[in-house]
């Protein structure tokens, strides 16, 4: 046996994270973890990688008990990680990001680090792809960098790669790509703990699947023709998901956005779309199709070289943020981390940061009052799961965390919403609180902007879709008219 988790049991305070987990792995095997967000099985894995420690229970490596042990300890057993950010550093070179980490765990004061170039490189020939050493890791594509982190393992000598959240912004063809190499890799021996909530994923790529649930194990299943999607929803859930088709409530008589003809180098050109008031408008295409591009745009923080935007058939100002938001436009990003949340910040102040101009009153004095109260309505309306609002938002899990994004931005009830990828990473239980929540703002007539790679996810809660591909619209279409199947077809042109 690689590795065993016996009876881990893991207690924050008072809350029950883990509750006495039976875990098992075998060498040359691809196991999948499903379950929702605040489920466990993120904070399972970080036992395992030694970043957290069991309150009680036992961890065996090769069938030998290792107590408590650390990161650098984990690497030394042959346990790497790969967090969903990947953990790299994106000023220094691919040969850098690569074998500092071993230097690091070793504690060597020295570094010689053309010793480790041809291991590198044999490592890069073995798995039949090509890498330059010598680029900037902020020079390579995301799929390269992904690749680069599982090469940093490899070096390592990782014998088990726990991969969190792995495919989140890979194209269809770096998906394939990727599960090829880690398939080459389990024929070698290699294991993988594979983490998603793309359950398609785990019956493609994983030989078992684990079902975690309130910090219970609810089981492992052999991925066999007898596991179903739907059976591993049940477990997950207690009952199956289904794409379900929102009705429309797009006022076809009312323009709420026109885009003519806008254009930024090297990103998008000639885009001209319109938006109605009420309307979830899709835009589907590959990644560097120019989606996010143009979201930017509209938004105001990455303005366009040209063309215009007109609101209520009124020139709008996008050339900031600041005027946008102004004219009525608000826009979730898709790294929600990054760009949507403050880290350091707690879940109330992120909940509310958006509307503190309208919460002061004489003199830029915040009304403490009504500052706690939009808080909590903001976060019961949207369902968010929390403790305490003056805990940090980094507590909540990612469903919770993008839930808050979105109510930052409803709470100034903007007229048009972008939502850019808002439910990657997250379970199938909160995306569906997520669509209710479109939906019902879309029936009181505001309109929204819906990016997705996930077909299914715009079929069902789209009224149209427009395809962006190398930077123009190829096509806007009815959902009505429109399989997932033709939806392919369109984007593949």
């Amino acid at each position: 046996m690689l590795l065993k988790a016996s009876q881990i049991t893991k207690k924050y305070g008072g809350v029950t994270a883990l509750d006495h987990i039976d875990f098992d792995m075998v060498s040359g095997e691809i196991h999948g973890l499903a379950g929702v967000n605040g489920c466990g099985k993120s904070t399972l894995m970080k036992i395992i990688a030694g970043a957290e420690h069991q309150t009680s229970g036992k961890i065996y490596i090769d069938d030998e008990e290792k107590p408590f042990y650390t990161p650098s300890q984990a690497m030394k057993y042959g346990i790497g990680i790969i967090y969903q950010d990947l953990s790299l550093f994106p000023n220094l070179s691919v040969f850098e990001n690569i074998y500092l980490s071993r230097v690091i765990a070793s504690g060597s004061k020295t570094v010689r680090s053309s010793k480790y170039r041809e291991g590198i490189k044999k490592i890069i020939a073995d798995l039949g792809i090509e890498l330059d050493l010598d680029a900037g890791l902020d020079e390579l594509p995301i799929a390269k960098q992904q690749l680069v982190a599982i090469i940093r393992a490899l070096f390592n000598k990782s014998r088990l790669i726990i991969l969190d959240e792995p495919t989140t912004a890979l194209t269809t063809q770096e998906i394939i790509h990727l599960f090829g190499i880690l398939n080459t890799l389990k024929s070698k021996g290699v294991s993988f703990i594979f983490i998603t909530h793309k359950l398609t994923e785990l019956k493609e790529v994983c030989d078992r699947v684990t079902v975690f649930k309130d910090g219970h194990l609810i089981g492992t299943y052999k991925n066999d023709d007898t596991l179903s999607i739907g059976a591993i929803e049940k477990a997950m859930l207690g009952k199956e998901i289904t794409y379900k088709k929102y009705p429309s409530y797009s006022d076809k008589d009312q323009v709420l956005l026109e885009v003519d003809h806008l254009s930024k180098k090297n990103n998008f050109k000639d885009i001209s779309l319109t938006l109605h008031k009420g309307e979830v408008l899709g835009i589907a295409g590959q990644l560097g199709s120019g989606r996010t591009e143009l979201a930017k745009a509209l938004f105001g923080s990455e303005p366009a070289d040209s063309g215009s935007v007109s609101i209520d058939g009124q020139k709008a100002d996008c050339s900031s943020i600041r005027s946008a938001v102004d004219a009525g436009i608000a826009y979730v990003p898709e790294d929600r981390l990054a760009l949507g949340l403050v880290l350091a910040q707690s879940i109330r102040r992120n909940a509310t940061i958006c509307s503190l101009k309208s919460l002061s009153g004489f003199l830029g004095i915040l009304n403490l009052k009504k500052y706690k109260a939009l808080a909590l309505r903001l976060l019961d309306e949207l369902k968010v799961k929390y403790g305490l609002v003056s805990q940090p938002i980094s507590s909540l899990s990612g469903g919770n965390q993008q839930k808050v994004v979105i109510a930052k931005w409803l709470a100034i009830n903007p007229k048009i919403l972008i939502l850019d990828s808002p439910t990657v990473g997250i379970d199938v239980g909160a995306k569906s609180g997520i669509y209710d929540t479109v939906h019902e703002k879309a029936k009181e007539g505001m309109g929204f902007v819906f990016i997705s790679d996930e077909l299914p996810e715009l079929l069902s809660n789209c009224d149209r879709i427009a395809v962006m591909s190398h930077g123009r619209i190829s096509a806007v279409c009815e959902t009505s008219d429109l399989t997932e199947e033709k939806l392919q077809q369109i984007i593949a042109r």
